[in-house]
C-alpha cells in the first residue's frame, strides 16, 4: 500500500514514543548512576585525591556493561514487538503506511532512544569539566570517546536484535536467539579448536584459543569497552555491520508474511538450518565436556552421541512448541552421516596438514617449549623468545618429522595424556604455522630434545639472567628454603660479578635432566636490576659453582638450608592416599602413622636427603622434614637415582 502521511510520521513516531519511550529513560536513569552521580561523589569527596579513577568506562563498570548488552535488545523486541501479536500486526499494516515507512520510524526512533541519553550523559560530563577542575579524571576526549564507543557498540547489538526480530514471530525467542547470534562466533570458533585436536593430530587448540576474541563478539567487546579505540578497524566494522544488518533487516521484513506471527521461525528455509546448527553445537558441547572431564575417548565419542541427540531433540521442541513430539529419525540419521563424512575427510586429511614440515630456507625463527601458554610472554623474559641459529632450526625441523614418522605406527597423544611439545614456526612471509603433540613415548625423542634445550641459544631464552650484564645488578638477597629464617645479601661490586659469573656458568651448563627436574631445595635467589626489576631464581644441587663460591665466601651456611636446621625426617613409601593428601599437615600425620617408615636423624644422611629431595610429592617415596626452630613442616619426595642407598636399603628388607 502506497503512503499517503508525509514523513516523518508525527502520530506514528508518537506510537512508538508511548510505547517504547519508557526505555530510553530507562536507560537515562541508568546512566546518570553509572557516571554523573558516581564522578559528583568523587568530586564532593575531600579525600578524592585517593580516588582510583582509570577511565569513564570503569566507574561502575558493571552497571554500565548491563546497559549496554540489555537496552538495545529490549528496545529491539518491544519496538517490533506488533510483528509478533496478530491484532497488533494487523492494525499497523492497515495504517496508508508502506513497510519502509514503518520499518525506518521504528529504527529511526530506536537509534534516537540509544543516542539521546548518551548525549544527554555527555553533555552533563562536558559541564563537569569545564566548570570543575578534575583534569586528573578525564579529559574532553575522554568524553566524545566515551560516548561514540559506548553508542557505536549499542548499535551494533540494536541491529542484530532487529535481524533475529525479522525472521522470528516469538518476542523471548528474538531475545535469546540475538544473545546466542552475539556470541556464537566465539562460541563455534573455541568448540570447533577444541574438538579439532581429535581428528588433526598436532593441531594446537591451545594456541587458536589464546588469539584475542574479544573483537569478534560485540558481547565480549562490551566488557573491555576501555581497551577499545574509537577510530580504529574494530568500530569501522562494527559500524558497517549496523548498516548491512539495517538494510537486510528492511529486505527481510518487506518480504515477512504477516500471517507467521507467533511461530519460531517465520521463513520455513530456516528451521532446518537452526536445527542442524543447534545440534552441531550441543555435539561439539557435549565432546568437549567429555574431553575436558574424562579425557578418555569412549566417553568423547559418547559425548558425541548424547549431545547430537540432545541438541536434535532440543531443535524440535523450540520449533514445534511443545515437548510432546514424534522423534524424527530420518533427519537424525542424515545430520549423522554428514558429521561421519566430514569427521572421515579429517582424518584423511587431504590438504596434508599432519605432515606439513616447512622448508629450512622459507623459516625465519622457530619458537620449541611445553606449551603455547608461554609463547611471546613479553613479561617473562628479556631474552629472544625465538631460535634463529641454523642448528637449531634444523634439530627443531628433524624432531618434527620424528615425531610424525613415530606418529604412524604408535599414537603421539591426540589427548592431554602425555608430555607436550609446542613447536612455531615463523615463516619468512610472515606466516605462522603451529603444532603441538602429546607424546606417550616421551623418553625416545629425549635425545632430540637435549640437543634443542641444552643449546646456548634455547637456555638465554629461558634463562633471564644469561642476557644481563653484572654492571647491572644492584644487589642479590638469597634466603633459605624450608622453615628456617636465614639470608644473605650481596652488595659488594666485586662479590657481584663473581656471583653472576658462577650462576651464568652453572646455568649453562646444565643437561636437560637438571633443566627439567631440581633436586636439592637449598634457597632461593633474588637477584635486583637497576631498571627495578627482579630476576628469580632457585639454588639446586645443579648449581655446582654457585655452591663452590658461597663456601669460598664462607656463607653458604647462612644462606642455604643445612642438616643443622633439621631435627629429624620421616620418610615413607609412595602410596595413592598420601599422593591424593591435600595438605603437608595431613600428609606428616598419615606418614607419622606408617609402621614401615624411615626415621632420620643423623647429620650426614640428612645432609643427603637435601641435596637428592625434589619439591614435588609424585616422587616413590615421601619425607617430611621437621625443624629445629619452627613447628611447621615440609613434604618432599624422592625418585629414580636421587633415592639415597640406605633408604633403599631399609624399604627393601
Amino acid at each position: 500500500m502506497s503512503s499517503r502521511i508525509p514523513w516523518p510520521n508525527r502520530e506514528l513516531i508518537i506510537y512508538i514514543f508511548r510505547s517504547t519511550g519508557w526505555i530510553g529513560f530507562l536507560y537515562l536513569i541508568g546512566l546518570m548512576f553509572a557516571l554523573p552521580l558516581q564522578i559528583l561523589t568523587y568530586i564532593l569527596n575531600e579525600k578524592n585525591e585517593f580516588v582510583e579513577f582509570e577511565n569513564l568506562f570503569s566507574s561502575q563498570q558493571m552497571i554500565q556493561f548491563v546497559l549496554v548488552i540489555v537496552i538495545p535488545v529490549l528496545l529491539a523486541i518491544f519496538l517490533f514487538r506488533f510483528l509478533q501479536i496478530k491484532q497488533a500486526s494487523d492494525f499497523i499494516h492497515s495504517l496508508p503506511i508502506t513497510r519502509r515507512t514503518v520499518y525506518l520510524h521504528m529504527v529511526g526512533m530506536g537509534f534516537l532512544f540509544l543516542a539521546l541519553p548518551i548525549i544527554f550523559t555527555g553533555s552533563i560530563l562536558i559541564l563537569f569539566q569545564s566548570a570543575i577542575d578534575i583534569e586528573r579524571l578525564f579529559s574532553l576526549a575522554d568524553i566524545w570517546s566515551w560516548m561514540g564507543i559506548t553508542f557505536i557498540l549499542e548499535a551494533v547489538i540494536f541491529s542484530v536484535a532487529v535481524f533475529i526480530g525479522m525472521i522470528t514471530g516469538l518476542s523471548a525467542l528474538q531475545g535469546l536467539l540475538t544473545y546466542i547470534f552475539l556470541a556464537l562466533p566465539v562460541g563455534l570458533f573455541v568448540l570447533f579448536a577444541a574438538n579439532m585436536k581429535f581428528f588433526l593430530t598436532g593441531f594446537s587448540a591451545d594456541y587458536y584459543l589464546r588469539t584475542n576474541l574479544t573483537g569478534i563478539s560485540p558481547l565480549l567487546a562490551a566488557t573491555e569497552m576501555e581497551k577499545i579505540t574509537f577510530f580504529s578497524s574494530q568500530t569501522v566494522i562494527y559500524a558497517l555491520l549496523t548498516l548491512l544488518l539495517s538494510f537486510l533487516s528492511l529486505v527481510i521484513y518487506q518480504r515477512r508474511k504477516l500471517e507467521h506471527v507467533s511461530q519460531a521461525f517465520v521463513f520455513p528455509k530456516l528451521k532446518p538450518l537452526f536445527q542442524f546448527g543447534l545440534t552441531i553445537c550441543m555435539l561439539l558441547f557435549s565432546g568437549f565436556y567429555f574431553s575436558e572431564t574424562t579425557g578418555e575417548r569412549g566417553w568423547i565419542f559418547f559425548g558425541y552421541v548424547i549431545g547430537s541427540l540432545f541438541g536434535y531433540y532440543l531443535g524440535e521442541i523450540v520449533l514445534q512448541k511443545t515437548w510432546r513430539i514424534k522423534f524424527k529419525l530420518k533427519g537424525y540419521l542424515v545430520f549423522t552421516m554428514i558429521i561421519i563424512v566430514l569427521a572421515i575427510i579429517l582424518k584423511i586429511d587431504p590438504i596434508q596438514y599432519k605432515s606439513n614440515i616447512p622448508d629450512k630456507r622459507e623459516i625465519s625463527q622457530i619458537y620449541i617449549g611445553s606449551s603455547p601458554l608461554y609463547f611471546e610472554d613479553e613479561t617473562t623474559y628479556i631474552g629472544p623468545t625465538f631460535l634463529k641459529e641454523k642448528g637449531n632450526i634444523e634439530a627443531v625441523t628433524l624432531l618434527h618429522q620424528e615425531i610424525i614418522e613415530k606418529g604412524k605406527t604408535v599414537s603421539v597423544g591426540e589427548l592431554n595424556d602425555g608430555q607436550s611439545v609446542f613447536i612455531m614456526y615463523q615463516l619468512k612471509d610472515g606466516k605462522r604455522i603451529a603444532r603441538e603433540y602429546h607424546l606417550q613415548n616421551y623418553e625416545s625423542y629425549l635425545p632430540l630434545l637435549a640437543k634443542i634445550y641444552e643449546s646456548s641459544e634455547y637456555k638465554k631464552t629461558v634463562n633471564e639472567l644469561l642476557n644481563v650484564a653484572a654492571k647491572d645488578v644492584t644487589n642479590i638477597r638469597i634466603k633459605a628454603s624450608g622453615q628456617v629464617d636465614k639470608s644473605v645479601t650481596i652488595k659488594d661490586g666485586h662479590q657481584l660479578q663473581e656471583a653472576v659469573q658462577a650462576l651464568s656458568e652453572d646455568l649453562k651448563n646444565q643437561s636437560l635432566s637438571q633443566m627439567t627436574n631440581s633436586f636439592g631445595d637449598y634457597a632461593t635467589i633474588d637477584i635486583y636490576l637497576e631498571n627495578n626489576k627482579i630476576i628469580y631464581m632457585n639454588w639446586d644441587s645443579s648449581f655446582t659453582q654457585f655452591s663452590k663460591w658461597m663456601e669460598q665466601t664462607g656463607k653458604a651456611d647462612e644462606a642455604r638450608l643445612v642438616a643443622s636446621d633439621i631435627s629429624y625426617i620421616l620418610i615413607a613409601k609412595t602410596d595413592s592416599p598420601i599422593y591424593n593428601s591435600v595438605s603437608a599437615e595431613e600428609l606428616a600425620r598419615q606418614i607419622e602413622q606408617k609402621p614401615n617408615r624411615l626415621k632420620i636423624n643423623t647429620l650426614s644422611e640428612i645432609d643427603t636427603l637435601i641435596a637428592n629431595a625434589q619439591v614435588e610429592w609424585s616422587g616413590e617415596y615421601v619425607a617430611v622434614y621437621h625443624y629445629k626452630d619452627s613447628r611447621d613442616v615440609d613434604i618432599k619426595s624422592f625418585s629414580g637415582d636421587h633415592v639415597p642407598d640406605f633408604v633403599l636399603d631399609h624399604f627393601n628388607e
